[in-house]
């Protein structure tokens, strides 16, 4: 594949579209802080954005941690909202499109 073939805003930080990611956040964990953080903070974004709908029970638990589907530049501002929190995040794995 040449460079003129890349799509260098696609699957990058530089992705303003509406495309979602599966996301895992690996985090502290305390009576449920994080995702009480994690949602409060998706719900009022998805009021300020239409294109953006959240809906809570889409929030996966798994093991030390929460996967859900996000656009690329909603990752930065949820681990942003669980440090406002003071809720520990000692990783963030994103997959792939879905």
């Amino acid at each position: 594949m040449t460079a003129d073939m890349l799509d260098t805003q696609r699957d990058t930080p530089a992705d303003y579209s509406d495309a979602l990611y599966r996301v895992y956040f690996e985090v502290g964990e305390w009576q449920q802080i994080a995702l009480g953080a994690i949602s409060a903070f998706l719900l009022e974004r998805s009021r300020d954005h239409p294109a953006f709908h959240f809906d809570p029970a889409s929030v996966q638990r798994v093991d030390h941690g929460y996967a859900l589907d996000l656009p690329m530049q909603l990752i930065p501002e949820v681990v942003r909202a669980l440090a406002e929190r003071n809720v520990a995040v000692y990783q963030v794995v994103r997959r792939g499109r879905v």
